[in-house]
């Protein structure tokens, strides 16, 4: 069967759509990648600082919200173990949610964020409503919509601190690998930091 003019050009129209597109999808996920690289820059610098001025308040906040700038998100926590009553505890919150969930407190084996400090191994949810393993419990306490969610443990050799939570991508682009990768290099860097905190209080008390 002849295929007319027509349609070659609609075809041919077709095609360079797709091309535009996957060109811009491609241009968006450099632009991502470079943001994230600045930002674990700028972990580093702050750990390396970190001792002419110690502030773990301000700390937790600045590495906070350098995880989410690498991961192109506005909402995400760092949720803490309290070892005296083995609750999770949101240590630190970044977004819109701030007020409501700043420390809020859940049972270590609540959800997904629970699963990952139990496991020692990050995780990655397109859509938590397809998983089992979802608790809209704090949802349902702030009056929050969770979507998508990438969630990376805090832990060295010899204790586990908790985990980073990043709620819902800025970018119509969902959650990927990349990012995933991404979040379990910035928690590497937290965790050092948070046990640098420590060593440095523990002096402190000396």
């Amino acid at each position: 069967m002849a295929i007319n003019r027509r349609d070659i050009v609609q075809m041919l129209r077709r095609e360079n759509e797709l091309l535009k597109t996957r060109s811009h999808k491609l241009e968006a996920r450099l632009i991502r990648h470079q943001q994230a690289f600045r930002a674990l820059n700028r972990m580093d610098e702050t750990m390396r600082s970190m001792r002419a001025s110690f502030d773990i308040k301000k700390l937790i906040n600045d590495l906070l919200a350098l995880v989410l700038h690498a991961c192109d998100s506005e909402n995400g926590s760092m949720i803490l173990i309290d070892d005296g009553t083995d609750e999770l505890v949101f240590a630190e919150v970044i977004g819109e949610t701030r007020e409501q969930l700043l420390d809020h407190r859940i049972d270590i084996d609540t959800g997904i964020v629970g699963h990952v400090v139990k496991t020692q191994k990050a995780m990655l949810v397109t859509d938590v409503h397809t998983t089992t393993r979802w608790s809209s419990e704090v949802d349902q306490a702030i009056g929050f919509n969770t979507n998508a969610l990438m969630c990376a443990p805090l832990f060295n050799s010899d204790k586990t601190y908790g985990a980073i939570e990043v709620v819902n991508n800025m970018s119509s682009d969902e959650f990927d690998d990349n990012d995933l990768a991404i979040l379990r290099v910035a928690a590497r860097f937290v965790s050092q930091a948070l046990q640098e905190a420590e060593d440095i209080t523990l002096m402190k008390g000396d």
